[in-house]
């Protein structure tokens, strides 16, 4: 059996890589110089109508989940795929303050859905990865745009760059932060999805907005030198 299929099926090391994991994030935090900027409109959502906000990450930015929950100041409940390659990203996930909802497009997906369109009635703010669990990479799924429809919550669109960091060899190239550089993590203007409008439409606006902030990151990245 392939020593990956050997870590995911024995419970005791998936746990234990997990919380090496959440080790890990901790020591880039700890020296790393991390900005976190938000659109005016984002701080009006949050701090002052206090609402229930729908972010939208790529997948290959998900290390950078907790930041999210660092400037919220509140609980934000995260879509993680039931496959067991995430159970090791759950554990880090829960230590880092975020709560999970499990399933996919595959897996559990119609329960999932129903938990997070409750979450957004009830309050909580939730965080999707638009081209997970599997891609490809950087094309959105009509999920979120499904979910901001019917709860009608706005969804922002959140982007991350740093200086120092690799590309794991997945199918996203996931961006994994290096130790002692400088993190960029950006909030988008809110996105407010009509019902009216085409489907097809409301996905090119999404993905649109969800790679100009990740064009504007790393430029901001590149302004703060």
């Amino acid at each position: 059996m392939p020593k990956k299929r050997q870590l995911l099926n024995n419970p005791f090391l998936a746990t234990l890589t997990g919380i090496l994991l959440n080790c890990y994030g901790d020591l880039v935090r700890r020296t790393s110089r991390i900005r976190i900027q938000a659109d005016p409109e984002v701080d009006r959502l949050l701090y002052e109508a206090n609402a229930p906000i729908i972010y939208a990450i790529w997948h290959c930015h998900v290390f950078f989940l907790p930041l999210v929950r660092l400037y919220a100041r509140k609980p934000i409940s995260v879509l993680l795929s039931s496959h067991r390659d995430a159970q090791i990203v759950g554990v880090a996930a829960r230590m880092r303050g975020l709560e999970l909802v499990e399933g996919s497009s595959t897996r559990g997906g119609t329960r999932a859905y129903r938990q997070l369109l409750a979450l957004l009635r009830g309050g909580d703010s939730v965080c999707i990865t638009p081209d997970g669990p599997k891609g490809p990479a950087l094309k959105l799924k009509a999920g979120i745009v499904q979910l901001a429809q019917k709860s009608g919550c706005a969804v922002v669109p959140v982007a991350a760059a740093c200086t120092r960091m690799r590309r794991i060899k997945t199918w996203d190239r996931t961006l994994l932060p290096l130790p002692f550089g400088r993190c960029v993590l950006e909030l988008g203007p809110p996105i407010y999805i009509s019902a009216e409008s085409p489907l097809d439409d409301q996905l090119a606006q999404l993905a649109a907005a969800l790679n100009d902030t990740s064009h504007r990151v790393a430029g901001n990245l590149l302004a703060s030198a």
